[in-house]
Formats: C-alpha cells, sequence, structure tokens
C-alpha cells in the first residue's frame, strides 16, 4: 500500500465517519438504536471536523515541520477572523473562545487557556493530517500537533490531539491496530485523564472481545460508557471521553474502516467526532480501498458552513497535497 493510498483513505475515513455521526451528535446510545437500529449510511455532509482537519493541513502544507502556534494564530487572524461576520455555524467552544481571545489580542498559550474549553476534543478531531506529515513517526506527530493546539486548546484537549495524531502516524507506518493505540498512548503522560480514559476503554475490549457479529452492542457500548463517559457533565465534546472511545471503536473494528466508524458512531456522545476519529485511524491502516465505496461516493467537495475559507476543498485533494508536502520534506 502505498503512502499517497494511505493518505486518501485517512481524510476520506475522516469524513465519511464524521458524515455518518452528524445525525447521531448528542445522542445516547438508546436512542441511536431506537431510530436507526445500526447507523450504516451516510445522509447529509459532514461538520466542522472535516473543515477544520483540512484547514489544518493547510497550515503543513504552508509552514511543514517549522510550524508554530505564531503561525497558526496569524493565519486564524488573516484566514478565519475576517470571513467571520455572523456565527461560527456549528463551530465547538474551544474555537468559538479561541476567534474571541484572538480578536482581543490575546496571544498562544492564552488564546486556548482564556475561554475555559481547553479540555474539548477539537484539536482532536483536526489532528489527522499531523500524523499523515509524520508516517512512522508518532513523536514527530505530536509535536506538530500540539504547535496547533495551543492556540485553541489547554491540558487535556492538547494530549487528545496528540494521542490521535500519534495514533495516525503509527498507521501511515504500517503499524496495526494494536501498535497504533499504543503510539497513542506513548506520546500522552501515563497519569494522564487521557492515557487512563484509553487504557480503561482497552481493558473493556480485552475482557469482553469485539462486538457481537449478531449486532448486539448494547453490553459493550455500556461497559465502554461505564468506563470513560463522563455521565455528569452536560457536554459531550470531552476530549480523554471521545479520543478513548474513537480508539476502541478502531481496536473493536479491528481497523477496518466501516465497522470501526459504524461501532464508533453507535456509541453516541460526540458521534461525529467519534466517528471521525475512529475514521482516519482506519483509513490510514487500511488505505482509500478500505472506505466503502458508497461512502467515498457521498464525500463531495466541503461547503464552508463553518470555515468559509476551506470552502470548495475535496479531502482527497487535500490528501494528495499532504502526500506532495511530505515528498518535498523528504527530498530536500
Amino acid at each position: 500500500m502505498t503512502y499517497r493510498d494511505r493518505a486518501r483513505g485517512c481524510l476520506l475515513g475522516l469524513a465519511a465517519g464524521d458524515a455518518l455521526g452528524a445525525p447521531a451528535e448528542n445522542l445516547t446510545p438508546a436512542e441511536i438504536r431506537r431510530r436507526w437500529g445500526r447507523l450504516t449510511e451516510i445522509e447529509g455532509g459532514g461538520t466542522d471536523d472535516t473543515e477544520y482537519a483540512i484547514f489544518a493541513a493547510s497550515l503543513l502544507v504552508a509552514h511543514g515541520h517549522d510550524l508554530t502556534p505564531a503561525d497558526v494564530a496569524a493565519a486564524y487572524r488573516e484566514r478565519i477572523i475576517p470571513l467571520v461576520t455572523g456565527p461560527m455555524r456549528g463551530a465547538g467552544f474551544s474555537e468559538l473562545g479561541t476567534i474571541e481571545a484572538l480578536r482581543r489580542g490575546l496571544e498562544p498559550p492564552l488564546t486556548g487557556m482564556v475561554h475555559q474549553h481547553g479540555w474539548s476534543d477539537g484539536l482532536a478531531m483536526r489532528a489527522a493530517p499531523y500524523g499523515i506529515f509524520c508516517p512512522g513517526d508518532p513523536a514527530e506527530a505530536a509535536r506538530l500537533v500540539e504547535q496547533d493546539g495551543l492556540v485553541s486548546q489547554s491540558g487535556e484537549g492538547i494530549l487528545g490531539g496528540r494521542a490521535v495524531a500519534g495514533a495516525v502516524a503509527a498507521a501511515m507506518g504500517g503499524a496495526a491496530p494494536g501498535d497504533a493505540v499504543g503510539a497513542a498512548l506513548a506520546v500522552v503522560p501515563a497519569d494522564s485523564w487521557t492515557a487512563r480514559a484509553i487504557g480503561r476503554a482497552v481493558a473493556v475490549l480485552e475482557r469482553s472481545g469485539p462486538p457481537s457479529p449478531d449486532g448486539d452492542d448494547g453490553p459493550l457500548v455500556e461497559a465502554l460508557h461505564e468506563a470513560v463517559v463522563v455521565r455528569h457533565y452536560p457536554w459531550t465534546d470531552v476530549a480523554p471521553e471521545a479520543v478513548a472511545l474513537a480508539l476502541a471503536a478502531y481496536l473493536a473494528g479491528g481497523g477496518q474502516v466501516e465497522a470501526s466508524v459504524t461501532f464508533g458512531v453507535s456509541l453516541g456522545r460526540d458521534a461525529d467526532t467519534i466517528g471521525a476519529i475512529a475514521g482516519a485511524v482506519a483509513g490510514a491502516t487500511s488505505g482509500e480501498g478500505g472506505v466503502p465505496g458508497r461512502w467515498a461516493a457521498r464525500i463531495g467537495p466541503v461547503t464552508g458552513k463553518c470555515l468559509p475559507v476551506v470552502a470548495g476543498k475535496h479531502v482527497l485533494d487535500v490528501a494528495d497535497e499532504l502526500a506532495g508536502a511530505v515528498a518535498d520534506t523528504r527530498g530536500r
């Protein structure tokens, strides 16, 4: 499997998972089962997850391994803020807070701290391009995604991004699913909330085994929720939770895109982000051909409903741009 094939699979899997999970966002697993049984078909478009991943990829194409938080802040000020003339539809708390902090003249890392939503999964949802850019090098992928994260996140929000970037980088290098999740754990502190959540999710899978072949995932879903979900918190975009559930779905699906994503979105909570992360890592594992053709056919250029600056971009073209940037870097 070529590097370009894995890159295209990664971003196509991300977009498919985002779109499949979008109608299930903030729903409980029971409500998802009531409405769809098992959600398997893409009904509409993606969300800010795909658009922010495309924006992150553009930062890497422009700056490569030299990317700094100042570069990211400048890109927000030059390319995002001037086009925000009203509400940012679909944007997460951390991104909205970052826009306001930048407008006030603050600089990173304060821009990722003052809005008090630094633990959100806003970085994790857009972390995949950093893994694509650093195939086989989880540590560098984690370092690079942190440069982005310092603008909009803090604490566990940054660690969630590091974990996803590390897993994708390992998968891009040909790592098996278990090793890719091991790479995610290796780039975050062992005593962090993120690492503990991932570890608890992995332990559940080791005890329970893969999802039931007859489609009765209820007991496994409930066990994963019991292990990592913060039930008393009113919002679902908690990075350690979303990342742990997404990586659990990737393992439960054996690294296959359809199995990983359909199980991931069945977990509810921040279903679009869980689906996007699971799809990205599985897509890096399986390549473009691993993404179901019926899903790929539903993925078109993004509309820019959240980020007008990326309107008209298709994830496959973005993956090719990243692949070209990596080739240029290696040729120097």
